[in-house]
């Protein structure tokens, strides 16, 4: 019986810690999503295309081969998802399931 509850203290304790890498990428891909949202409406459709390809283009940089997921930025339509936070959170689970296998 202790040892359950033993068991259920140390699950319930446990926190999600991010690295700092992991907290920058995370701000960035944020705000390219809500400056997006913001400020494409705003202005001309010029600048939001811009926007789109200064994204997948930092996404590139910060995720390499995962930031494949941001062209899905590029198709008519998409804009109203948050693709550069959808981005950050496939890279972030496949990371952590690289460093834990």
């Amino acid at each position: 019986m202790n040892s359950l509850l033993s068991r259920d203290r140390t699950r319930s304790s446990q926190y999600v810690v991010f690295t700092e890498y992991e907290l920058l990428s995370l701000v960035i891909c944020i705000t390219l999503d809500v400056s997006e949202y913001i400020v494409a409406i705003l202005l001309l459709p010029v600048v939001g295309d811009l926007l789109d390809v200064f994204g997948i283009i930092m996404c590139f940089v910060l995720f390499r081969l995962i930031g494949i997921i941001s062209l899905f930025e590029l198709v008519p339509g998409v804009d109203v998802f948050p693709v550069f936070i959808i981005t950050w959170l496939s890279w972030y689970f496949i990371r952590r399931r690289r460093l834990i296998w």
